[in-house]
Protein backbone atom coordinates (compact mmCIF):
# COMPACT_ATOMS: atom_id res chain seq x y z
CA UNK A 1 0.00 0.00 0.00
CA UNK A 2 1.33 2.93 -1.18
CA UNK A 3 2.66 5.59 1.89
CA UNK A 4 -0.24 8.13 0.83
CA UNK A 5 -3.19 5.99 0.54
CA UNK A 6 -2.15 4.33 4.44
CA UNK A 7 -1.64 8.48 5.58
CA UNK A 8 -5.39 8.83 4.30
CA UNK A 9 -6.69 5.84 5.76
CA UNK A 10 -5.14 6.49 9.05
CA UNK A 11 -6.81 10.06 9.03
CA UNK A 12 -9.88 8.72 7.87
CA UNK A 13 -10.49 6.30 10.99
CA UNK A 14 -8.92 8.74 12.99
CA UNK A 15 -11.72 11.25 12.08
CA UNK A 16 -14.21 8.62 12.53
CA UNK A 17 -13.31 7.70 16.17
CA UNK A 18 -12.99 11.19 17.32
CA UNK A 19 -16.63 11.97 16.04
CA UNK A 20 -17.86 8.21 17.66
CA UNK A 21 -16.05 9.81 20.79
CA UNK A 22 -17.51 13.05 20.46
CA UNK A 23 -21.32 11.52 19.89
CA UNK A 24 -20.81 9.22 23.01
CA UNK A 25 -19.34 12.09 25.19
CA UNK A 26 -22.50 14.41 24.14
CA UNK A 27 -25.22 12.49 24.59
CA UNK A 28 -24.07 12.00 28.31
CA UNK A 29 -26.05 10.38 31.32
CA UNK A 30 -29.29 12.87 31.40
CA UNK A 31 -29.77 12.26 27.76
CA UNK A 32 -31.96 9.45 28.22
CA UNK A 33 -35.20 11.75 30.15
CA UNK A 34 -34.95 10.95 33.75
CA UNK A 35 -31.64 9.59 34.80
CA UNK A 36 -31.67 7.35 31.46
CA UNK A 37 -34.59 5.47 32.58
CA UNK A 38 -37.46 7.22 30.26
CA UNK A 39 -37.64 8.56 27.09
CA UNK A 40 -35.88 11.26 25.42
CA UNK A 41 -37.25 14.23 24.99
CA UNK A 42 -38.63 13.36 21.74
CA UNK A 43 -39.93 10.45 23.22
CA UNK A 44 -37.31 8.00 22.19
CA UNK A 45 -35.98 5.23 25.04
CA UNK A 46 -32.64 4.33 25.54
CA UNK A 47 -31.16 2.56 22.69
CA UNK A 48 -34.35 3.79 20.77
CA UNK A 49 -34.90 1.80 17.50
CA UNK A 50 -35.29 -2.27 16.83
CA UNK A 51 -36.24 -4.35 19.55
CA UNK A 52 -35.42 -2.91 22.40
CA UNK A 53 -37.76 0.27 21.26
CA UNK A 54 -40.74 -2.07 21.97
CA UNK A 55 -39.46 -1.56 25.82
CA UNK A 56 -41.30 1.67 25.76
CA UNK A 57 -45.52 1.83 24.33
CA UNK A 58 -46.50 4.68 22.94
CA UNK A 59 -49.12 5.09 26.02
CA UNK A 60 -46.15 4.39 28.06
CA UNK A 61 -44.51 7.53 26.66
CA UNK A 62 -47.31 9.40 26.51
CA UNK A 63 -48.15 9.17 29.96
CA UNK A 64 -43.85 9.67 30.82
CA UNK A 65 -44.31 12.93 29.16
CA UNK A 66 -47.66 14.09 30.43
CA UNK A 67 -46.25 13.66 33.85
CA UNK A 68 -43.48 16.57 33.07
CA UNK A 69 -46.08 18.50 31.19
CA UNK A 70 -47.99 18.67 34.22
CA UNK A 71 -45.51 19.56 36.20
CA UNK A 72 -43.28 22.17 34.05
CA UNK A 73 -47.26 23.63 33.63
CA UNK A 74 -47.82 24.02 37.58
CA UNK A 75 -51.14 24.11 37.38
CA UNK A 76 -53.95 25.80 39.14
CA UNK A 77 -56.72 24.30 41.25
CA UNK A 78 -58.85 25.89 38.62
CA UNK A 79 -57.34 24.16 35.66
CA UNK A 80 -57.05 21.03 36.92
CA UNK A 81 -60.43 19.28 35.31
CA UNK A 82 -59.42 20.94 31.42
CA UNK A 83 -56.01 18.88 32.12
CA UNK A 84 -57.56 15.80 32.68
CA UNK A 85 -60.10 15.69 30.34
CA UNK A 86 -56.87 16.52 27.94
CA UNK A 87 -54.75 14.13 29.47
CA UNK A 88 -57.16 11.38 28.92
CA UNK A 89 -58.05 12.01 25.48
CA UNK A 90 -54.21 12.07 25.33
CA UNK A 91 -53.31 8.55 26.43
CA UNK A 92 -56.58 7.30 24.78
CA UNK A 93 -54.91 8.31 21.20
CA UNK A 94 -51.45 7.00 22.18
CA UNK A 95 -53.49 3.55 23.23
CA UNK A 96 -55.32 3.30 20.07
CA UNK A 97 -52.36 3.94 18.01
CA UNK A 98 -50.74 1.65 20.18
CA UNK A 99 -53.44 -0.81 19.41
CA UNK A 100 -53.25 0.15 15.62
CA UNK A 101 -49.73 -0.77 15.21
CA UNK A 102 -49.91 -4.02 16.65
CA UNK A 103 -52.90 -5.09 14.64
CA UNK A 104 -50.36 -3.94 11.64
CA UNK A 105 -47.38 -6.09 12.66
CA UNK A 106 -49.66 -9.30 13.66
CA UNK A 107 -51.31 -9.04 10.04
CA UNK A 108 -48.92 -9.23 7.36
CA UNK A 109 -51.48 -10.06 4.80
CA UNK A 110 -51.65 -9.56 0.79
CA UNK A 111 -50.99 -5.42 -0.08
CA UNK A 112 -54.43 -4.78 -0.55
CA UNK A 113 -55.57 -5.49 3.03
CA UNK A 114 -51.79 -3.64 4.26
CA UNK A 115 -53.41 -0.82 2.52
CA UNK A 116 -56.62 -0.95 3.91
CA UNK A 117 -55.58 -1.51 7.58
CA UNK A 118 -53.40 1.40 6.80
CA UNK A 119 -56.31 3.62 5.51
CA UNK A 120 -58.42 2.82 8.49
CA UNK A 121 -55.29 3.43 10.77
CA UNK A 122 -55.05 7.32 9.23
CA UNK A 123 -58.85 7.60 9.48
CA UNK A 124 -58.84 6.71 13.38
CA UNK A 125 -55.38 8.58 14.01
CA UNK A 126 -57.66 11.41 12.39
CA UNK A 127 -60.52 11.30 14.77
CA UNK A 128 -58.27 10.53 17.63
CA UNK A 129 -56.13 13.70 16.94
CA UNK A 130 -59.69 15.76 17.04
CA UNK A 131 -60.62 14.57 20.43
CA UNK A 132 -56.79 15.72 21.32
CA UNK A 133 -56.84 18.97 19.69
CA UNK A 134 -60.38 20.08 21.34
CA UNK A 135 -59.57 19.09 24.80
CA UNK A 136 -56.48 21.19 24.06
CA UNK A 137 -58.05 24.02 23.03
CA UNK A 138 -60.40 24.11 26.26
CA UNK A 139 -57.29 23.68 28.42
CA UNK A 140 -55.08 26.66 26.47
CA UNK A 141 -58.37 28.58 27.27
CA UNK A 142 -57.75 28.11 31.03
CA UNK A 143 -54.02 28.80 31.13
CA UNK A 144 -52.15 31.88 31.88
CA UNK A 145 -49.84 33.79 29.65
CA UNK A 146 -47.13 32.19 31.26
CA UNK A 147 -48.44 28.80 31.20
CA UNK A 148 -48.78 28.96 27.56
CA UNK A 149 -45.57 29.75 26.36
CA UNK A 150 -44.47 26.55 28.57
CA UNK A 151 -47.34 24.94 25.97
CA UNK A 152 -46.47 26.74 23.06
CA UNK A 153 -42.83 25.30 23.03
CA UNK A 154 -44.78 21.80 22.87
CA UNK A 155 -46.49 19.35 20.36
CA UNK A 156 -45.98 18.75 16.57
CA UNK A 157 -43.63 20.97 14.52
CA UNK A 158 -41.53 21.89 17.54
CA UNK A 159 -38.80 20.15 19.27
CA UNK A 160 -39.63 20.47 22.65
Amino acid sequence: MKLTTRNVLLAGLAGVSILSAAAVIASGPGCAGEAGNGPSMMGHGPGWGGQRHAAYSLEDRAGWRLKILKSELDLLPTQVTAWNAFSTAAQAQARQMEQLREAMRAKAGTLPERMELAKKSSMEREQGMVKVMQAMKSLYETLTPEQRKVLDAQGPMTHG
